[in-house]
């Protein structure tokens, strides 16, 4: 078995979020990493470049592997989920998600179509709903799903999860009007009389494939979604990575009740999975590596807030003065000495301070428009938006200084470095004197781009 370096970073990455997805770590499972990080050598580095990719983006590099190698991945996943001595549903489903999304030539797998998507920056929590979406009216698909609503419904609240049914929730909204109209006025105050009428008229009218349009390809925001097919949407994980929230998309076949019978016995099954076709030496590999007996049954559970309580602490005491600053080709920035933070701005903003991130000569605001195709070219490589006329508008506003703009965004750049380092942020701000040329003051040796070519 051969690993390439990307494929050993995108196997850190997805061995960490098996292990994460629980919220626990546990003993067994670190010195189960060990090993395994040993035996393929998978480095620092490697795990530490594993955290700026996003779950689909280490799916998309793993499923180039051989068919020996998937099948040493199963065996790592059974493992590693049994390394705490119990596996836990959460984990069941991202192996499962894992499985399909890397296309495992399982007999268990055949007649079930799934991937993973990442979306970034996502501002939806799902819970624990599974959500039925479709491009395209699909008449026999709806009056399936109507027919055993009840038996799919009770499938999913076995495993937790509630089914998110589009025309059932509005059939409900509409039978209880009077309350949604109430409800509506204390969780949404700011909404007026008018806007209200306007829903509790509208709302009955949409029906599941206008809104699964709506809501999976604008108010999601995904670059390049397709629904070949309607389709279940399971959150995987409830860790909220900062970056990404990861779903598994499940193509709905002939039935929709049968689709997720089958995925549920592979998802039920998935410890007792026994491939086969390793070599002696792969499975003696394997056998150095499977969970120890009698480890340690210490447990750790991993929050939010620890990762607050260790950015305070790295914020005051990092072990640069200065952190790096790394940028993924996506555009997202990264702080990697104050715990590989984010920092969080919208897409135009971070557009911008790549712009000027690029250009360490300074650029002087009264000729930012000379720099509007190089801007647009950045904008419209990291925006998951896919309507160019707004784009285009975006830039145009922003550089022809069209209303508050360019100086609403200078300081959505400003606020997103001070809320993490304080009076430390001013070297990587945009400054500079008035009517002259602003730049960033950042050392370029700190700047560790991904792919800089991306931008340029």
């Amino acid at each position: 078995m051969k690993f390439k370096e990307n494929q050993k970073t995108a196997l850190a990455k997805v061995l960490s979020d098996l292990v994460q997805c629980d919220g626990i770590v546990n003993q067994g499972e670190i010195d189960f990493l060990q090993r395994v990080n040993a035996a393929f050598g998978i480095t620092s580095a490697s795990r530490k470049k594993a955290t700026t990719l996003s779950l689909s983006d280490a799916v998309g590099i793993l499923k180039t592997l051989g068919d020996r190698e998937k099948i040493a991945l199963l065996h790592l996943f059974q493992s590693l989920s049994l390394a705490d001595d119990q596996i836990d549903p959460k984990e069941s489903l991202l192996i499962t998600a894992l499985i399909l999304s890397l296309d495992f030539q399982l007999a268990e797998t055949q007649r079930i179509n799934a991937h993973i998507v990442s979306i970034p920056h996502l501002h939806l929590d799902t819970n624990n709903a599974v959500l039925y979406v479709e491009a395209e009216f699909d008449s026999t698909m709806n009056n399936s799903i109507l027919h055993d609503y009840k038996s799919i419904s009770g499938l999913l609240e076995a495993d937790g999860r509630q089914l998110f049914y589009l025309p059932m929730v509005i059939r409900e909204l509409s039978e209880k009007r009077s309350t949604f109209r109430q409800a509506l006025n204390y969780i949404e105050p700011t909404l007026s009389d008018e806007q209200i009428d306007f829903i509790d008229d509208r709302l009955p009218q949409l029906d599941s494939a206008f809104l699964s349009k709506e809501i999976f390809l604008n108010y999601l925001n995904i670059n390049g979604l397709e629904l070949d097919k309607p389709s279940f949407f399971f959150k995987i994980g409830d860790k909220d990575s900062g970056n990404y929230q990861d779903f598994l998309i499940l193509e709905i076949g002939n039935k929709p009740l049968l689709t997720l019978q089958q995925f549920y016995a592979l998802k039920n099954n998935i410890v007792n999975l026994k491939p086969i076709g390793l070599s002696t030496k792969d499975e003696l590999l394997l056998q150095e590596i499977v969970p120890l007996p009698n480890h340690k049954k210490e447990e750790l559970p991993y929050t939010g807030f620890h990762k607050v309580l260790i950015d305070i602490v790295l914020k005051y005491n990092g072990s640069h003065e200065v952190s790096r600053l790394y940028v993924t080709k996506r555009g997202d920035l990264f702080l990697t000495d104050r715990n590989n933070t984010e920092v969080k701005m919208p897409t135009l903003s971070k557009a911008l301070y790549l712009l000027f991130l690029i250009h360490e000569e300074g650029i002087s605001l009264n000729y930012l428009s000379d720099y509007k195709p190089e801007l647009y070219r950045i904008y419209r490589q990291i925006s998951t938006y896919g309507d160019d006329t707004l784009l285009e508008r975006a830039v145009d506003n922003l550089t022809d200084f069209v209303g508050n703009t360019l100086n609403a965004t200078l300081s959505r750049i400003k606020k997103a470095f001070t809320d993490i380092l304080g009076e430390e942020a001013s070297r990587y701000l945009i400054q500079g004197e008035k009517g002259g040329r602003k730049t960033i003051h950042l050392d370029r040796g700190l700047v560790v781009f991904e792919d800089r070519q991306a931008f340029e």
